[in-house]
């Protein structure tokens, strides 16, 4: 896990200086020159639709067996707003394995244990939860309005739910996304995040472990899907000159 960690933040650091390093000069002047102005609280708002994967790892469980015991797949919605290019927030709904396409018969490792079948029954897990997303391309190179790609990193809180047993967990955690924009409105999203949750999602008493001998009730997830933005901004901001 700590490798996992460190390879993150490597190729985070490595984006940071290659893009501080190429980032063109007049587009810096410009930003300087002529400021982007906030837009209104309706504004550059989207939605989100997509698919994921989810690799559970509960305390005591070796990382090594978690395919298949611990693999789930299931659907995401999400909506968020940008309140400026480098910050804004994300509301995402998962269901993992209530979509009959996506049961998996092999899963153990989700409450009850060895017992796959009832949970799939019961609908699965179910997730909502809330990111603060950090654009990084536009905090270190400006807000470029024709920029195709960004690079996002977020820390993330919410909830997911066991419905085999009806038992809930707090969860936390973060995480590293990008999206690509296909035309003014649509776009594709890809990211992946860490998250610890406390053993009351299988049943057990409300504790992580967060050992390090043992790890914790942790767990990785992998979205891809695409996005649409809404309004009249399609996703962009204005700058002073523009009014």
């Amino acid at each position: 896990m700590k490798k996992i960690f460190l390879a993150i933040f490597a190729f985070l650091t490595f984006a940071h200086a290659a893009l501080a390093q190429t980032a063109p000069a007049d587009n810096a002047e410009g930003i300087e020159g002529d400021p982007v102005v906030t837009n209104s609280f309706w504004s550059n708002w989207y939605v989100q639709a997509g698919l994921d994967m989810t690799l559970l790892n509960p305390y005591g469980c070796s990382f090594s067996d978690v395919f298949p015991k611990g693999k789930t797949f299931g659907l995401d919605v999400a909506t968020g707003k940008w309140f400026t290019p480098e910050v804004g927030l994300r509301l995402r709904l998962n269901w993992e394995n209530g979509f009959p396409l996506f049961k998996n018969g092999h899963l153990e490792w989700l409450a009850p244990i060895g017992d796959s079948g009832k949970n799939m029954d019961k609908g699965g897990v179910m997730a909502i939860y809330g990111d603060v997303q950090l654009n990084l391309l536009n905090t270190i190179c400006g807000y470029d309005e024709e920029r195709k790609w960004s690079l996002l990193v977020f820390p993330r809180a919410g909830f997911l739910s066991n419905l085999a047993i009806k038992s809930s967990s707090p969860m936390v955690g973060v995480g590293v996304g990008t999206t690509y924009r296909l035309n003014e409105r649509l776009s594709l999203y890809a990211d992946m995040a860490y998250q610890v949750m406390t053993s009351e999602f299988y049943g057990g008493l409300s504790t992580t472990g967060m050992t390090v001998s043992a790890g914790s009730n942790g767990f990785f997830d992998f979205h891809i899907g695409v996005q649409w933005d809404l309004g009249k901004s399609k996703g962009k901001f204005r700058r002073l000159s523009s009014y």
